[in-house]
């Protein structure tokens, strides 16, 4: 999505660059939906809440992403909530002056529609990591996730990229910390992931994996 922001700079259309520190929010459901969101530098969660003030995480956005609601309408409200996983940098652009430039750029139009097809496919890739009612799949999916947005491959290895805490795995595969942490230890005794450092998680069987998340395997 760079050259959809170079774009609206090169426009003049105002852009404003905001830092963000981890854990500090950035937008909760219900907010009106008046930006779209350009991650410069840094990870972003997007997150759904559900009982008694627990969380459920859609994605995680690293560098080069776009965010917010897929759509140019400003009386709409955001559906997800969203904030620093990581200290990060977002450039915020917004949305009615968007919309004028988009009418005067057909190419930006497209990258926009590009974008927005994104935001969809993540959140139908969230749904169907959620529909497994085992833990075990769950979390398959959410590492498999994890590793195809944020990992290093290496020698047949994939490295996750980001400090990732068993209570992030919880809220990606909406279970319990210690039901996260128990089938993390039997994903290592079977050789499919392994731990270097303090919340750095390798896969290493990246197509076993990916058959208990479908379910084939429980």
């Amino acid at each position: 999505m760079a050259f959809l922001l170079a774009s609206l700079e090169e426009a003049g259309v105002r852009v404003v660059e905001r830092r963000f520190e981890v854990g500090q929010t950035i937008y909760v459901r219900g907010n009106p939906s008046r930006h779209l969101y350009f991650v410069i530098d840094g990870v972003i969660k997007l997150y759904k809440g559900y009982r008694e003030h627990k969380e459920a995480i859609v994605t995680l956005l690293e560098k080069g992403n776009v965010f917010g609601e897929p759509t140019l309408r400003l009386e709409d409200v955001h559906s997800d909530s969203a904030e620093a996983a990581a200290a990060c940098r977002v450039t915020l652009v917004g949305k009615e002056a968007l919309a004028q430039h988009v009418q005067r750029d057909p190419r930006c139009a497209l990258a926009l529609t590009v974008a927005y097809a994104q935001w969809v496919q993540r959140n139908a890739r969230a749904m169907e990591r959620l529909i497994p009612r085992d833990i075990r799949p769950r979390l398959a999916a959410s590492l498999l996730e994890l590793a195809d947005r944020l990992g290093e491959p290496t020698e047949g290895e994939v490295a996750i990229e980001v400090h990732v805490i068993h209570q992030t795995l919880a809220e990606m595969a909406v279970s319990s910390r210690v039901g996260v942490s128990k089938e993390m230890a039997r994903f290592r005794r079977e050789g499919l992931i392994d731990t270097r450092g303090v919340g750095r998680i390798v896969l290493l069987d990246k197509l076993s994996l990916g058959e208990i998340a479908r379910n084939h395997v429980v």
